[in-house]
């Protein structure tokens, strides 16, 4: 009776919480691209730019982007991917297919972090790409100028054994960031022209002052819940969500309707390069995906970016050999063909040549 009690606290404790933490909610579909998207963004193989359509009658017609890849070593831009209003100004050649691709585009809030002052935010973006009946979701984080597909959000959790005279007495100043819930959102592969691939498994972690506990999380076709989940460490028992619902795909870290988290990896491994956003509830992990380049993206600026590569030339091949760095000797090399005949006659015949054809080899 005491362990039911006891429980029933903790979880009620666990979910008054999370009014401290980030909240994955489906918000309304954005009108028009979303601030946080505006710009140009740029990667090592392509440039994206969200425009919107604002003729169309379609509400997933509405909201396009323009894609370019950056194709023969970066010096030539293929505009594979845009609205039909770039089309007026579109360069057709061998490298560029006559009818560029078009991709309409919903963005749907999930988190807006409150307070933060670099405007970060996690969105799910809607792609309705050519030929398909379904829209391919793909989830993006954006910190500042940089737009995260691997990312996490810190949720609410709570250990039964964590100490609040202790946090008090550490002080907000002293307090670790990155310690919490983080729920990983699955991963798409980019943002293509093609249906994106995510991720089939998602590992979140729990981070303490002592480890990290790595939580994997499967795709299922269980019902999304808001229930919680423990897994224990010796005398501490932690909670997470059971469910974690990204890219039009549930979640699951325990099988049925059990929930008790089994095999729960313990490690020292924090993370070395990450961004958080100035309110810690969003993490991007790793390299972003993009960076913002120029704060206005439109019509004129695709067209400014393909001028720019176009003017350019392809680099010089490598020579087929490494440069050498022989010495001829040439004194010693005409001392030995002073006396040949046959050497003598070939060079008579090589400056003829020059006086005849100035400019040109003797072996053309």
């Amino acid at each position: 009776m005491k362990l039911f009690l006891k429980t029933l606290l903790f979880i009620y404790v666990s979910l008054a919480a999370g009014t401290a933490f980030a909240q994955l909610s489906d918000g309304a579909f954005s009108q028009g691209v979303p601030a946080p998207f505006e710009g140009v963004w740029e990667r090592d193989d392509r440039y994206v730019i969200f425009s919107c359509n604002e003729e169309s009658k379609q509400p997933q017609q509405k909201e396009g982007a323009a894609i370019l890849l950056k194709t023969f070593y970066s010096w030539y831009l293929d505009r594979t991917a845009e609205p039909a209003s770039f089309s007026a100004q579109r360069t057709v050649n061998d490298s560029t297919r006559p009818d560029a691709e078009r991709i309409f585009i919903e963005y749907r809030p999930l988190v807006t972090s409150k307070g933060a002052a670099d405007d970060a935010s996690v969105w799910e973006m809607f792609l309705w790409l050519p030929r398909l009946k379904e829209a391919s979701v793909i989830p993006v984080a954006i910190i500042g100028g940089n737009l995260y597909l691997n990312f996490a959000v810190k949720l609410s959790s709570q250990s039964d054994e964590a100490s609040e005279s202790e946090g008090n007495a550490q002080g907000k100043e002293d307090a670790d960031p990155l310690e919490g819930f983080w729920a990983q959102m699955s991963e798409a592969d980019g943002v293509k022209v093609c249906p994106p691939v995510t991720s089939t498994d998602i590992y979140s972690t729990y981070i303490t002052r002592d480890a990290v506990y790595t939580i994997r999380y499967w795709r299922t076709d269980m019902e999304y819940t808001n229930e919680m989940a423990f897994f224990s460490d010796g005398g501490q028992t932690f909670s997470v969500v059971k469910h974690i619902q990204s890219a039009g795909k549930i979640y699951t870290c325990a099988n049925g309707r059990s929930v008790t988290i089994r095999n729960v990896q313990k490690t020292n491994d924090r993370p070395k390069v990450y961004e958080l956003d100035s309110s810690a509830q969003i993490c991007g992990l790793g390299q972003p995906y993009l960076k913002r380049v120029q704060d206005v993206g439109s019509q004129e600026a695709v067209a400014a970016l393909a001028k720019e590569y176009f003017a350019k030339r392809a680099p010089n091949p490598d020579p087929p050999f490494p440069p050498s760095k022989l010495d001829w000797h040439m004194d010693d090399i005409r001392r030995l063909e002073a006396g040949n005949q046959i050497i003598q006659a070939v060079r008579k015949r090589q400056r003829e040549f020059a006086e005849k054809y100035p400019g040109r080899s003797a072996l053309d």
